[in-house]
């Protein structure tokens, strides 16, 4: 997060004229990620996953984190006050406008991570239409891609052999890379279905076909997620290539 945090700061002292970077107050020790706000359609489809996820982040991580859910708009200033964000939904949605495509742009060029998930579990959805539009209109040069599966994603806490979700319409993750990293992830396989539970720990959500080993990796896909969008590519150093052989070798001779 420091690295996040630094280079806001940078930007705003060398950005002059053109972007004026908001005072930062947050509160460094505690992880949060926001639920991205938007017109139209339905931006909780899985109002309990986020606090979910946050609290799979807690107990399997050192990672400090805040439960409190927080929902932000794109055009809000304390948008760059958060590492990763999360937008979801199970409906088609307006177009963005303007305004907010250029500070979502500005948000991952220089840091941010944004997590996207659709809820809907069906193939070309509309809300994976609202969504792919979206993202032509956000990197027009930058095509969404299929992220490999030596990607820094699938090691950078769990090591992960194939992507999960509630339910697998799509054996893999899509995103976008800008200058080598990757700052957008976009899952079809309803992520936030698959981690929701309610106060009382049940889950919300049943898993279609893959049982709780599919949940589990659902879960373990999501912390990678966010390890990586914390810490990007440092398992790729030679300091850890041995140790991932190695545990790559048993895994595979399971």
């Amino acid at each position: 997060m420091r690295y996040f945090y630094s280079i806001i700061i940078s930007l705003g002292l060398i950005g002059g004229g053109w972007f004026m970077a908001p005072e930062v107050s947050a509160d460094y020790s505690e992880l949060t990620i926001p639920i991205v706000k938007y017109r139209g359609g339905n931006y909780k489809p899985r109002p309990e996953a986020v606090r979910s996820l946050m609290a799979q982040l807690a107990r399997r991580t050192s990672i400090e984190v805040n439960r409190e859910p927080v929902e932000i708009d794109l055009t809000d200033p304390d948008l760059y006050r958060y590492p990763i964000i999360y937008l979801s939904g199970d409906e088609s949605f307006e177009p963005f406008s303007e305004k907010e495509l250029r500070a979502l742009r500005h948000y991952l060029s220089f840091g941010g991570f944004l997590m996207m998930d659709d809820s809907t579990s069906k193939i070309h959805s509309d809300f994976d239409t609202s969504v792919r539009k979206m993202i032509s209109r956000l990197f027009p040069k930058i095509p969404l891609q299929k992220i490999s599966r030596d990607h820094s994603i699938y090691r950078s806490f769990y090591l992960i052999n194939r992507p999960a979700g509630r339910i697998i319409l799509n054996p893999f993750l899509e995103g976008i890379s800008v200058k080598g990293r990757t700052v957008l992830v976009y899952s079809t396989n309803d992520l936030g279905g698959a981690w929701a539970r309610d106060k009382l720990g049940h889950w919300n959500y049943d898993i279609i076909a893959g049982g709780n080993k599919q949940r589990q990796g659902s879960i373990r896909l999501a912390v990678n997620i966010v390890m990586y969008s914390l810490t990007l590519d440092y398992k790729k150093d030679m300091v850890h290539l041995p140790i991932i052989l190695e545990r790559l070798r048993r895994y595979h001779s399971k």
